[in-house]
């Protein structure tokens, strides 16, 4: 068994049709998706493009496919790690804000309580 053999062999199965889920295939050409969406272009229309070129997806299979691979980059999902290391996270802007704003509201409740009667008045 040669080593390049079995990569390439694994290849194939990555990028061919058969042995991947619809949703995998779908995750592949989703900017398009999101940008026929964006440009007013029903979910149907695009479920009857797609399905002209081999998805067999439910119009629920496929909004349901659409959620998940939004959510998954929310997440900074992407592809799978597989460099067996942990990836970096980084903090997005809205939270590097929330850091450094004096501006912002503290979430919650805080009772410090007072020292003595003349904070009161």
């Amino acid at each position: 068994m040669q080593k390049n053999s079995v990569i390439d062999a694994l290849r194939a199965l990555a990028t061919g049709e058969k042995a991947r889920s619809e949703t995998a295939r779908l995750r592949d050409v989703f900017n398009d998706v999101e940008a026929a969406l964006s440009a007013g272009v029903s979910r149907a229309a695009i479920l009857e493009t797609l399905h002209s070129q081999g998805f067999t997806m439910t119009l629920k299979s496929f909004e349901s496919a659409i959620y998940r691979i939004r959510q998954r980059e929310k997440k900074g999902g992407g592809l799978h790690n597989t460099t067996g290391t942990k990836p970096a996270t980084t903090a997005t802007a809205e939270q590097k804000k929330k850091a450094t704003d004096p501006l912002t509201k503290p979430a919650g409740f805080d009772f410090k309580g007072t020292r003595d009667d003349k904070d009161l008045f």
